[in-house]
């Protein structure tokens, strides 16, 4: 899928040469017709919606951005704050029907969102061993990671 990302840079590229405009917004136009047509070549191949995936990637990140920007407010807080609230613990979370490679993007997700750190994986690929500053309450942490995990498999695996 990737090299259809690439296809699509390299016919906005195509685009802006042949218009002979070299600015950003001649570009995006360039980008935008060629999203278009890899969308309708693969359509009508059968192959894998170029749309649909990008689209899917597209709401993950904002998604994690949002939840980024959360854990960035309570970490900045708790640093500006006299008052510490932190409940720190080392959470198991059940991984065993994920690939290596999506085990391995919920890891770094996890660890990129501040106040949460991805610690371990056992050896049998079964189990993440995440710590979390703010774990007083162990199902909210399961809940807010069961959610990271479920938006990352439909929206960049699926």
């Amino acid at each position: 899928m990737i090299w259809l990302f690439f296809l699509n840079i390299f016919l906005a590229v195509i685009y802006v040469v042949l218009t002979g405009h070299v600015d950003a917004w001649n570009f995006v136009l360039g980008f935008a017709l060629g999203f278009v047509i890899i969308g309708l070549y693969n359509r009508a191949m059968g192959g894998p919606s170029y749309p649909g995936k990008f689209l899917g990637l597209v709401s993950f990140a904002a998604f994690f951005v949002r939840i980024l920007v959360r854990a960035n407010m309570q970490v900045a807080w708790e640093v500006l704050t006299p008052k510490h609230t932190m409940m720190p613990r080392i959470v198991r979370y059940p991984v065993q029907e994920l690939t290596d490679v999506q085990i391995t993007a919920l890891g770094n997700a996890i660890s990129l969102t501040p106040g949460t750190l991805t610690c371990d994986v056992d050896n049998e690929r079964r189990v993440l061993y995440i710590h979390a500053m703010y774990a007083g309450d162990r199902a909210a942490v399961i809940r807010d990671l069961d959610e990271l995990r479920d938006r990352l498999v439909r929206d960049v695996f699926t």
